[in-house]
């Protein structure tokens, strides 16, 4: 049996027999259906009927692994629809599907297809599910291990950067002056004074210590304000570490850093758009030990202590008395006596230090543009999108990716990084280097161009679904182990915004008391991490999803219900608006009418060359009852985004929709709501956009100019050409 067939198998055992409210939607799929229903047909494409053959060409039992994961994502589809329910019930559809639906069902064969393909070529040595949830509950204790001197990654020469030469000046301005960094109110409880290191672990340190001496990367001090404890992180290489200077203690009484400057995320590839007839070239250049060479200024120096060393001990580890004389700053007229103690400080900014990462992007972000790349080319979520994508970047701290559309200007722009990361001393981790190629990992994602798609890595994707699978088999868990795998599902579920809108009881549970004590899962704990599960395929997200053409417009009133509108003004037209969808401060305006009275708005405003009456009216409907204006402004997107889903043409799309609510437009974009009314509103918005493969773009219009204030009122108009 091929470990898809077994995959399929073991989905069916769970599902068949299982008490979850989940279940119970994937069995009431296959229910005979009434003759009376069997006849009704509405517009909506929910309640999604069940997909009964499979057209590629595959084994019997590899077909069937394959209709049991595609119907377990249409029965999730249709659970979250209906809000996740915690109380079973029959949702049955005709078996006679619409256009659309059937759009729906094709598009969830064709993401099955390429997830359990994925799966099967991660899976070489089988499907083995059990156990492989410990690995959670194993590094929910420590994700630390002892320091082993020999196997720590360090760079031939440390402190190579000078990040001065490359950040921004106000924030090089900020770090130079140690009170900035660590305010006058600092508190002596901030220095970690640990036990002293004794036997192995000492010898081991001591060797350590004397390597970064030696690279450059440690110096020597009699006194420091500042001192952590050292640890090791395993890397990805067998038998290799990474050194950690903890720094929470210190962390914790310092200055609150700013944000890292234009740091991407899976959500910043969502911005990627390749139109038909393009080629995307892709391109990555990734920093080796990149904090090791980004120099810390000298009078910061003295606050990244750590354990002392005796000056006995060095000797007998190959270190001359006058190499350590030439490394020890604050010596002065004092001798260098055996049992001296000296303090190793870091010359270099430590990770795990709260301000290293700020200075760690900085520095990657300066580089990038001493290339040649245009700072409105850096991918950022709190910056305005170009107006043309022929170079794209994103910067991840010590990753930076390219996205090309021409071949030439993409070598060149890796040529000059290239020879920037020379001229400033950063060392280039070559084995990582990717150029212009079809494909690339980046963030735990995989980004291709043929088809243009970014997905969850495949190896990070076996272990979600096999840590899943022994959560189903076994649902006993810790809090701690909870959170840490909850991490890793909110970091791809950045690619599907709507996700985020499953998780809420998980919340509750990883947040327990007693983060160690393993406890038995609750019911709608377990049925949130396996709805995670089902839906798990359509987590990729399409880069060539146009715009459609047509800016829609929506609104709604308590006085009356709900409008929506749409005006027909091209693709090139939408496309210009959609790219200030869910920038900070960016709204737009309509031409002013006679008698519109324009209320002033904060931000940066941006007027469209088109008048409210141009705009034709889609639908203008009372509401049912009555309810806060902030859920029935997010009924209004979501009412807005099923008429977008009644026309499969429509599918595979980025529809642009102008909001006058800028909460339903926070909530929707970020997926997730605390709000328990909004909840539901979210989980039917995230079920049609996962279906139809739906990008929504939400810009904010005021009220006086949003052209569906009429229509929610009651008053639809005549389109005036």
């Amino acid at each position: 049996m091929t470990p898809i067939a077994a995959f399929g198998v073991f989905l069916t055992g769970f599902f068949e027999t299982s008490g979850l409210v989940l279940a119970a939607f994937y069995r009431s799929l296959f229910l005979e259906v009434p003759q009376s229903c069997s006849r009704c047909k509405g517009k909506d494409i929910f309640p999604l009927p069940p997909i009964l053959k499979w057209d590629a060409g595959l084994t019997a039992a590899d077909e069937q692994a394959h209709l049991v994961c595609s119907n377990l994502c249409v029965a999730a589809l249709n659970f979250l629809d209906q809000g996740m329910p915690k109380n079973p019930s029959e949702i049955r559809s005709s078996r006679r599907c619409s256009s659309a639906q059937l759009a729906v069902h094709q598009h969830i064969m064709q993401r099955t297809a390429r997830h359990l393909g994925k799966l099967a070529d991660a899976w070489e040595g089988g499907f083995n599910w059990t156990g492989s949830f410990s690995k959670y509950e194993s590094t929910s204790s420590s994700c630390y291990e002892k320091v082993r001197g020999d196997d720590v990654d360090l760079p031939s020469t440390a402190a190579t950067c000078d990040p001065a030469l490359l950040a921004r000046e106000e924030l090089w301005r900020l770090v130079v002056q140690p009170d900035n960094v660590f305010p006058s109110t600092f508190e002596p409880s901030g220095l970690v004074r640990e036990a002293p290191l004794t036997g192995q672990e000492r010898e081991e340190y001591l060797r350590l210590t004397v390597r970064e001496l030696q690279c450059g990367k440690l110096r020597l001090r009699h006194t420091v304000k500042g001192r952590a404890r050292v640890f090791a992180a395993p890397k990805s290489a067998e038998g290799r570490q990474r050194k950690i200077w903890d720094g929470s203690a210190l962390s914790s009484i310092a200055a609150v850093p700013p944000a890292p400057h234009r740091l991407a995320n899976p959500s910043s590839f969502l911005d990627l758009l390749v139109r038909p007839g393009e080629k995307l070239l892709l391109s990555k250049r990734d920093a080796s030990t990149f904090f090791d060479s980004l120099k810390v200024p000298k009078a910061l120096q003295e606050w990244f202590g750590q354990a002392p060393v005796r000056v006995g001990e060095l000797p007998s580890l190959g270190l001359k008395l006058d190499d350590i004389r030439s490394w020890t700053d604050d010596l002065g007229e004092k001798q260098l006596l055996k049992q001296t103690e000296l303090f190793p400080v870091n010359v270099v900014w430590p990770m795990g230090f709260s301000w290293s990462s700020c200075i760690a992007q900085d520095t990657s972000v300066g580089c990038v543009l001493e290339a040649g790349v245009a700072e409105k080319c850096i991918l950022s979520l709190d910056h305005a999108l170009p107006e043309h994508q022929e170079e794209l970047c994103a910067v991840a701290t010590d990753d930076i990716m390219f996205f090309h559309k021409n071949r030439h200007r993409g070598r060149a722009t890796l040529c000059r990084l290239d020879r920037v990361f020379v001229e400033h001393g950063v060392s280039k981790n070559c084995k990582k280097d990717v150029s212009l190629s079809s494909s690339m990992t980046g963030l735990g994602c995989e980004i291709s161009s043929s088809p243009p798609l970014v997905e969850p890595a495949g190896r990070k994707l076996r272990g979600i679904v096999l840590c899943l699978c022994d959560l189903l088999s076994s649902p006993v868990a810790s809090p701690k182990a909870v959170s840490s795998l909850l991490g890793v599902l909110q970091w791809f579920s950045l690619l599907q915004r709507g996700m985020f809108s499953v998780f809420d009881e998980v919340y509750k549970f990883a947040g327990l008391p007693q983060q160690q004590e393993r406890k038995p899962l609750p019911e709608p704990v377990l049925s949130e991490l396996i709805e995670f599960l089902a839906l798990a395929p359509l987590l990729p997200a399409a880069l060539d999803r146009q715009f459609l053409d047509t800016v829609l417009a929506c609104d709604a009133a308590p006085e009356f219900g709900f409008g929506v509108c749409a005006l027909d003004c091209g693709r090139r037209v939408t496309e210009e608006i959609g790219r200030l969808a869910e920038r900070r401060g960016e709204y737009v305006r309509l031409l002013p009418g006679p008698a519109c009275a324009e209320v002033p708005r904060r931000g940066t405003q941006h007027r469209l060359q088109f008048k409210e009456q141009q705009f034709r009216t889609l639908i203008s409907c009372k509401a049912r009852k009555p309810a806060h204006s902030g859920l029935l402004e997010c009924h209004g997107v979501l009412l807005t985004l099923k008429w977008v889903s009644r026309s499969k043409t429509r599918f595979h799309s980025r529809p642009v929709i102008l909001v006058d609510a800028k909460v339903a437009i926070g909530c929707i974009s970020k997926g997730r709501s605390s709000a328990r009314a909004l909840r539901r509103v979210l989980r039917s918005t995230a079920a049609v956009c996962l279906a139809c493969d739906l990008l929504p773009r939400l810009i904010y219009v005021p009220s006086e100019s949003n052209p569906a204030d009429g229509p929610s009122r009651g008053h639809p108009r005549r389109t005036q050409r």
